[in-house]
């Protein structure tokens, strides 16, 4: 499922004395079945775009495409609906939307609401527990009692559970120590892969984008001012900090490594880096 905003804009309580323009102009491309983040300063717009592709908003003006739907001005309610079937949401904190007697019983309630029978939602529910990594035996606990990794995964299977085109992250791993957001984000990259998912990450952990990224979008002043691979969006550090946006660590310390004469192509992430440390020290060629 491939998006496309064209000249999009959005002003909240427009046409009030209290309009506030959020997004102006925004063109972009999310590429189908890629793994696409999104970055950007507080305030640059991010939020909004999201709640559009969620379909929880429509654009002020232009013409938002997703797959073979078109969201515009006009667009309706009901139609917004039928679209957020094929997309999955998971906010910051999902486990706060956790409110069922047991883990099986959250987990089916989605694809229910969406007309499933008991079985099928049965069915899909332990799927996805499965594939995030909660075993059989946690379906009939009860989901305040899991510890708060626990409970994020049981919130991410209710969104696997309804079987989603489009994957959107709204900073997944916040809250979480890193070995855990390390284990998250390997199983958001799996999910992606093995599901031919498209994936949207709005993060601004600039290491999660070096690493998994395909495909990057900056967003500043409520319109996109740059897109493409990470390589690139990374490859002028000057430009980054004057948009208030940091560097992967990787890159950081490959930087401060070519200030001092060792320079070392595309570092973006740490296995990146110490491959051509290696080389390096060996007297190796670099990649």
């Amino acid at each position: 499922m491939a998006i496309h905003f064209e000249a999009v804009d959005f002003t909240y309580q427009a046409d009030s004395p209290f309009a506030t323009a959020a997004l102006h102009d925004v063109n972009f491309t999310i590429p189908e079945h890629q793994f696409t983040a999104v970055i950007g300063h507080t305030g640059s717009g991010k939020s909004t775009m999201v709640q559009l592709l969620e379909g929880l908003l429509v654009p002020t003006k232009g013409v938002i495409t997703v797959g073979d739907r078109q969201i515009t001005p006009k667009t309706k309610k009901k139609e917004l609906n039928q679209l957020r079937k094929h997309i999955g949401m998971v906010f910051q904190f999902p486990e706060a939307q956790l409110f069922e007697q047991t883990v099986l019983k959250d987990v089916m309630f989605g694809p229910k609401n969406f007309g499933q029978s008991d079985t099928e939602a049965q069915a899909l529910a332990q799927q996805a527990l499965r594939t995030v990594g909660m075993g059989p035996e946690f379906d009939q606990h009860s989901p305040f009692e899991l510890s708060g990794g626990q409970m994020r995964r049981v919130a991410i299977a209710g969104v696997l559970a309804m079987q989603p085109e489009m994957l959107i992250l709204d900073e997944p791993t916040a809250g979480l120590d890193p070995v855990g957001q390390a284990e998250l984000m390997q199983l958001f990259a799996r999910l992606q892969a093995e599901g031919n998912l498209t994936l949207v990450l709005i993060t601004h952990q600039m290491d999660f984008v070096g690493q998994y990224a395909d495909h990057v979008l900056v967003f500043d002043q409520g319109t996109v001012i740059k897109e493409g691979s990470p390589e690139s969006i990374f490859a002028d550090s000057d430009w980054l900090r004057n948009h208030q946006l940091d560097l992967p660590i990787a890159k950081q310390f490959a930087d401060a490594l070519a200030a001092k004469g060792m320079d070392l192509d595309h570092v973006l992430d740490l296995d990146q880096l110490t491959a051509q440390l290696a080389r390096a020290l060996k007297g190796g060629p670099h990649e």
